[in-house]
């Protein structure tokens, strides 16, 4: 098997995996990266999020990761909702309605991996999601998939925003002349992102202050709160934001996400996700949480935390 041929073979896989794009790079360094890396933590816009500042290292040199890596192979996962939430429910993320992504990202992704044990048994990879000190985003924007918007999301012109990013690792080298060309930033003079956030967190285009920022309040926040405090905007959500990503006028690009792993979870009572009130949240008990959302994205916040962003919205409903 060639290099182009394997690349051939990694799309065809890929899309019968419900990968909607895919593109290969060469691992470099990843200097321009780190600066911004440098320049956001001395402005402390990472809050709490302590990890950002560790391993700094590796997201400068990625190769760290897998010693001799010469590739990364990065695909975009659809999920789209084919249906809101309501704007009257307890707000949650749409990229949370269904299972934890990271997992079941990274499952599909070692079935991708194994053409590559096909064209050479001595291959070695490892897979990520969201799960390692890297720059996933700009490695999708060097392979072609989107470009980078003033929300700091991903944007592709053929899928749009709601996507996740899948990398693999690999000491093989790949046919990079396969790849589509990078897209220039089409933002234009759009500033709608920014002018939708209610917080005010989008302090400059393409520059995000996780201090103001709904999603990082809701979920990596370990700072305590008042949830008496009527100044605390958080626009009814309860766990992230799409509020920028809803602006967004690329967000009607894409077709609604087929995987049936992100559609919204049915709980033990027979209801959506996206129908549960107060109520439910408060009643609900450490036993019967784990039991509903061990799979979920919701788990990692933990029940406690939730728990509190449920009555602080009750608490601040004009």
């Amino acid at each position: 098997m060639t290099i182009k041929k394997l690349h051939i073979s990694l799309l065809r896989v890929a899309k019968e995996l419900g990968f909607i794009d895919l593109g290969t790079i060469p691992i470099t360094l990843m200097e321009k990266e780190s600066e911004y890396l440098d320049f956001y933590l001395d402005n402390s816009f990472h809050g709490t999020m302590r990890y950002m500042s560790r391993n700094r290292e590796i997201r400068r040199n990625p190769e760290l990761l897998l010693p001799n890596a010469k590739s990364i192979i990065v695909v975009l996962a659809p999920y789209k909702p084919a249906i809101k939430q309501s704007n009257k429910k307890l707000g949650i993320a749409s990229y949370a309605y269904g299972k934890d992504y990271h997992y079941v990202i990274k499952g599909r992704l070692e079935l991708l991996a194994g053409i590559l044990k096909e064209y050479d048994s001595n291959a070695k990879y490892r897979v990520f999601t969201d799960s390692a000190p890297i720059f996933e985003r700009s490695m999708a924007l060097k392979a072609g998939l989107g470009f980078i918007g003033k929300n700091n999301f991903l944007i592709s012109k053929e899928h749009g925003l709601h996507t996740f990013i899948g990398v693999i690792f690999t000491n093989i080298e790949m046919d990079y002349r396969s790849n589509p060309a990078q897209i220039q930033n089409l933002c234009g003079s759009c500033t709608r992102c920014l002018d939708a956030c209610p917080t005010g967190a989008l302090v400059a285009p393409f520059k995000l202050d996780a201090r103001k920022c709904i999603s990082y309040k809701t979920i990596e926040s370990k700072e305590e709160y008042d949830i008496l405090d009527k100044s605390d905007n958080r626009a009814g959500m309860i766990f992230g934001c799409d509020i920028c990503m809803d602006a967004c006028p690329w967000a009607k690009r894409g077709k609604v996400g087929g995987w049936v792993d992100f559609s919204p979870l049915i709980l033990k009572t027979g209801c959506s996700l996206l129908d549960v009130d107060a109520s439910y949240w408060l009643e609900l008990d450490q036993e019967r949480f784990k039991e509903e959302f061990k799979q979920s994205s919701l788990f990692r916040t933990g029940l406690e935390k939730i728990k509190k962003n449920v009555e602080h919205e009750m608490a601040n409903k004009s």
